[in-house]
């Protein structure tokens, strides 16, 4: 997962820019996907990090994630079990 680019506002959402960005993630390998395990890398939780312009990336290993916990997860390639391809960046 690429997470790139300024932190903006969101008109009618966001009135000051974004300070942190956090996010879960879980994942399967092509091999586990046509294997047909229901494993993922990152476990039933996922792999949480934090993304601030001050620190970087930061990995959440076990501490607490209150706010990441209450937020409903959002599938990627849903209508492609396990197949999920990534498009390369547009090189302008």
């Amino acid at each position: 997962m690429r997470v790139s680019g300024p932190f903006k506002e969101l008109k009618d959402s966001l009135s000051t820019p974004p300070s942190t960005l956090s996010l879960r993630l879980r994942y399967r390998t092509p091999l586990i996907a046509i294997l047909g395990a229901r494993s993922f890398i990152g476990g039933e939780r996922g792999l949480a990090f934090t993304l601030n312009n001050a620190t970087g990336v930061i990995t959440l290993r076990n501490d607490p994630t209150p706010e990441l916990d209450r937020v409903p997860n959002y599938p990627l390639g849903e209508d492609h079990l396990g197949a999920i391809y990534l498009q390369p960046k547009d090189k302008r």
